[in-house]
């Protein structure tokens, strides 16, 4: 255990890393629409890809009613992830944070999920678990810069850097408590895990990535990066 669990924190520490990377960008140059649209375009690509050869296979092979169980459980928790983060932003919780407490929350429960399957996948298959780590390393990278943007303008340089440092956090004690809690189980739980985390991270390109990548106007370029993202880790599957 104590092997796969140093394995599983090394990874992560590529998304841990990639955040704070994006927070920095975020302070200092703020990327444009154009820019943030092409790194979303991206970052589905490579989700999309480490679900589909990774995650779907494994998935696939395991009992029908846990996945189907598991898949209802992921796209249900990521629905009300996202009511809950519309509900503070209506309610104006937190005040002149309302709009951005609505969001780190939301990322903060995604950051725990996706260290929790990082650990899970490692346990069933190491290099299953690095895939997934640097498809959601990519993602995260993202989700620094789009956490710190918003944040208020007067937010002092510190706190906003404390942001990505939080997600990267969150992502070590997900990732830790995947490893200590499901360490030798088999069968039915981690078909669970796995599939609910299938749902999730489907929803999150479908939903979130790029949903908010159509926020400007489609590009052959942004199109591509789709495309680009997606075989980049399906040729890396490949070869490895």
């Amino acid at each position: 255990m104590t092997g796969t669990l140093v394995q599983a924190l090394s990874y992560t520490m590529l998304a841990v890393v990639a955040a704070f990377v994006g927070g920095i960008v975020a302070v200092y140059r703020t990327p444009g629409p154009q820019m943030e649209s092409n790194v979303q375009h991206f970052a589905a690509g490579v989700v999309f890809a480490a679900v589909a050869a990774e995650l779907l296979p494994d998935v696939h092979t395991r009992a029908p009613t846990m996945v189907v169980i598991g898949f209802a459980i992921g796209v249900a928790t990521m629905l009300g992830i996202h009511r809950l983060s519309k509900y503070i932003e209506k309610r104006g919780i937190g005040g002149k944070m309302a709009g951005a407490a609505g969001l780190l929350i939301t990322v903060s429960i995604d950051m725990l999920i996706d260290g929790i399957l990082i650990g899970v996948t490692f346990l069933a298959e190491a290099a299953t678990g690095i895939l997934i780590a640097v498809a959601l390393a990519i993602e995260v990278l993202f989700l620094g810069v789009t956490g710190v943007i918003a944040l208020p303008e007067e937010t002092s340089t510190l706190k906003k850097l404390a942001v990505p440092a939080g997600f990267g956090t969150l992502l070590l004690t997900g990732v830790t408590a995947g490893v200590l809690v499901f360490d030798g189980v088999t069968g039915a739980p981690i078909a669970l895990v796995l599939a609910f985390g299938s749902a999730a991270l489907l929803y999150l390109v479908t939903e979130e990535l790029l949903v908010k990548a159509q926020k400007v106007p489609e590009t052959p370029t942004s199109t591509t990066l789709f495309f680009v993202g997606f075989l980049l880790i399906f040729l890396i599957d490949m070869l490895h």
